[in-house]
Protein backbone atom coordinates (compact mmCIF):
# COMPACT_ATOMS: atom_id res chain seq x y z
CA UNK A 1 0.00 0.00 0.00
CA UNK A 2 0.98 3.74 -0.11
CA UNK A 3 0.60 6.62 2.30
CA UNK A 4 0.57 9.40 0.31
CA UNK A 5 0.91 12.90 1.67
CA UNK A 6 0.95 15.68 -0.26
CA UNK A 7 1.11 19.64 1.05
CA UNK A 8 2.50 23.13 0.56
CA UNK A 9 5.23 24.99 2.33
CA UNK A 10 4.13 28.47 3.50
CA UNK A 11 7.45 29.76 4.55
CA UNK A 12 8.99 29.36 1.53
CA UNK A 13 12.49 31.58 3.11
CA UNK A 14 12.79 28.92 5.56
CA UNK A 15 12.63 26.24 2.54
CA UNK A 16 16.38 24.75 2.65
CA UNK A 17 15.93 23.93 6.50
CA UNK A 18 12.13 22.53 5.76
CA UNK A 19 14.12 20.30 3.04
CA UNK A 20 17.08 19.44 5.79
CA UNK A 21 14.02 18.51 8.46
CA UNK A 22 12.06 16.25 6.08
CA UNK A 23 15.19 13.91 4.68
CA UNK A 24 15.77 13.44 8.37
CA UNK A 25 11.81 12.82 9.03
CA UNK A 26 11.88 10.50 6.19
CA UNK A 27 15.26 8.20 7.28
CA UNK A 28 13.29 8.47 10.80
CA UNK A 29 9.70 7.20 9.05
CA UNK A 30 11.57 3.65 8.05
CA UNK A 31 12.42 2.98 10.74
CA UNK A 32 9.20 2.00 12.21
CA UNK A 33 7.50 -1.13 11.23
CA UNK A 34 5.63 -1.46 8.25
CA UNK A 35 7.23 1.40 6.53
CA UNK A 36 9.21 0.09 4.34
CA UNK A 37 9.77 2.62 1.89
CA UNK A 38 10.12 6.74 1.09
CA UNK A 39 10.47 8.57 -1.88
CA UNK A 40 10.04 12.99 -2.06
CA UNK A 41 8.50 14.96 -5.04
CA UNK A 42 7.81 18.69 -5.63
CA UNK A 43 5.80 19.70 -8.58
CA UNK A 44 7.24 21.55 -11.86
CA UNK A 45 4.06 23.50 -12.40
CA UNK A 46 2.06 25.55 -9.86
CA UNK A 47 0.23 23.63 -7.33
CA UNK A 48 -2.41 23.91 -4.09
CA UNK A 49 -0.12 20.99 -3.04
CA UNK A 50 3.08 21.05 -4.99
CA UNK A 51 5.03 18.48 -2.03
CA UNK A 52 3.91 14.93 -2.50
CA UNK A 53 5.89 12.12 -0.48
CA UNK A 54 5.38 8.32 -1.28
CA UNK A 55 5.50 5.83 1.30
CA UNK A 56 5.49 1.98 1.07
CA UNK A 57 3.41 0.78 4.09
CA UNK A 58 2.45 -2.58 5.28
CA UNK A 59 -1.26 -1.82 5.65
CA UNK A 60 -3.50 0.87 7.61
CA UNK A 61 -2.57 -0.88 11.09
CA UNK A 62 0.62 1.19 10.86
CA UNK A 63 -0.84 4.64 11.96
CA UNK A 64 -2.55 3.26 15.02
CA UNK A 65 1.15 1.74 16.02
CA UNK A 66 2.56 3.19 18.95
CA UNK A 67 5.98 3.29 16.89
CA UNK A 68 4.13 5.51 14.30
CA UNK A 69 2.09 7.79 17.53
CA UNK A 70 5.27 8.09 19.20
CA UNK A 71 7.53 9.25 15.79
CA UNK A 72 5.80 10.35 13.32
CA UNK A 73 1.86 11.28 12.53
CA UNK A 74 0.36 15.02 12.59
CA UNK A 75 2.01 15.36 15.72
CA UNK A 76 5.43 14.31 14.57
CA UNK A 77 6.03 17.08 12.48
CA UNK A 78 6.94 19.55 15.52
CA UNK A 79 7.18 23.29 14.23
CA UNK A 80 6.77 22.51 10.62
CA UNK A 81 2.56 21.57 11.20
CA UNK A 82 2.18 24.98 11.67
CA UNK A 83 4.29 25.89 8.39
CA UNK A 84 2.78 23.62 5.87
CA UNK A 85 -1.13 24.05 4.38
CA UNK A 86 -3.07 22.40 1.65
CA UNK A 87 -1.88 19.11 4.02
CA UNK A 88 -4.11 16.10 2.70
CA UNK A 89 -2.47 12.06 3.85
CA UNK A 90 -4.41 9.25 1.59
CA UNK A 91 -3.83 5.42 2.32
CA UNK A 92 -3.89 4.28 -0.87
CA UNK A 93 -4.53 0.24 -1.96
CA UNK A 94 -4.13 -1.14 -5.84
CA UNK A 95 -0.32 -0.47 -5.66
CA UNK A 96 2.21 -2.53 -3.23
CA UNK A 97 4.90 -1.20 -3.72
CA UNK A 98 5.76 2.76 -4.09
CA UNK A 99 7.47 3.55 -7.59
CA UNK A 100 11.45 3.84 -7.39
CA UNK A 101 11.47 7.28 -9.20
CA UNK A 102 14.98 7.87 -10.95
CA UNK A 103 16.23 11.40 -9.90
CA UNK A 104 16.52 12.47 -13.57
CA UNK A 105 12.62 11.29 -13.72
CA UNK A 106 9.24 12.23 -12.53
CA UNK A 107 6.56 11.07 -11.11
CA UNK A 108 3.06 11.45 -12.65
CA UNK A 109 0.24 12.12 -10.37
CA UNK A 110 -3.71 11.99 -12.15
CA UNK A 111 -6.88 12.63 -10.62
CA UNK A 112 -9.67 10.40 -11.29
CA UNK A 113 -11.34 11.74 -14.63
CA UNK A 114 -8.08 13.13 -16.04
CA UNK A 115 -6.69 11.18 -19.40
CA UNK A 116 -3.43 10.93 -20.16
CA UNK A 117 -1.51 9.25 -23.04
CA UNK A 118 0.53 7.28 -20.78
CA UNK A 119 0.06 4.02 -18.74
CA UNK A 120 -1.12 4.84 -15.38
CA UNK A 121 -1.41 2.33 -12.32
CA UNK A 122 -4.79 3.26 -10.38
CA UNK A 123 -5.04 3.49 -6.87
CA UNK A 124 -7.93 3.73 -4.16
CA UNK A 125 -8.36 5.53 -0.90
CA UNK A 126 -8.83 3.47 1.81
CA UNK A 127 -7.68 5.21 5.02
CA UNK A 128 -6.84 8.54 6.83
CA UNK A 129 -8.10 11.72 5.02
CA UNK A 130 -9.41 9.63 2.02
CA UNK A 131 -9.29 13.40 0.27
CA UNK A 132 -9.91 11.84 -2.75
CA UNK A 133 -11.40 8.77 -4.18
CA UNK A 134 -8.90 7.59 -6.49
CA UNK A 135 -5.27 8.59 -7.75
CA UNK A 136 -3.38 7.42 -10.76
CA UNK A 137 0.33 7.00 -10.43
CA UNK A 138 3.23 7.04 -13.57
CA UNK A 139 6.84 7.30 -13.69
CA UNK A 140 8.89 8.47 -16.69
CA UNK A 141 12.42 7.71 -16.80
CA UNK A 142 13.54 10.76 -18.07
CA UNK A 143 12.02 13.95 -17.21
CA UNK A 144 12.20 15.74 -20.57
CA UNK A 145 10.04 13.05 -21.58
CA UNK A 146 6.83 14.38 -19.04
CA UNK A 147 7.08 17.64 -20.21
CA UNK A 148 4.17 17.15 -22.69
CA UNK A 149 2.40 16.43 -19.72
CA UNK A 150 2.47 19.87 -17.84
CA UNK A 151 -0.41 22.00 -18.06
CA UNK A 152 -2.78 19.26 -18.34
CA UNK A 153 -6.07 19.31 -16.45
CA UNK A 154 -5.73 16.90 -13.43
CA UNK A 155 -1.96 15.77 -14.10
CA UNK A 156 0.59 16.77 -11.96
CA UNK A 157 4.13 16.14 -13.08
CA UNK A 158 6.83 15.83 -9.73
CA UNK A 159 10.34 16.01 -9.71
CA UNK A 160 12.03 13.53 -7.14
CA UNK A 161 14.06 15.84 -3.91
CA UNK A 162 15.43 12.35 -2.87
CA UNK A 163 16.00 9.22 -3.51
CA UNK A 164 13.50 6.77 -2.62
CA UNK A 165 14.59 4.90 0.84
CA UNK A 166 14.33 2.08 1.85
CA UNK A 167 14.34 0.16 5.32
CA UNK A 168 16.75 -1.73 6.51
Amino acid sequence: MIYMVEMALIDLARRAEWDDWYLAHMKKLITIPGIQATQRFEALAPHPSPFVALHQVTGPEVFTSDAYIAKAGPGGTGEWRDRMNNWHRNVLSGVDLTPDVPMEGALVVIEEGASTPIPVQWTEAIGLDRSVQRRGLAVIGQRADAEMLIGLPGVRVCKPLTPRLVAG
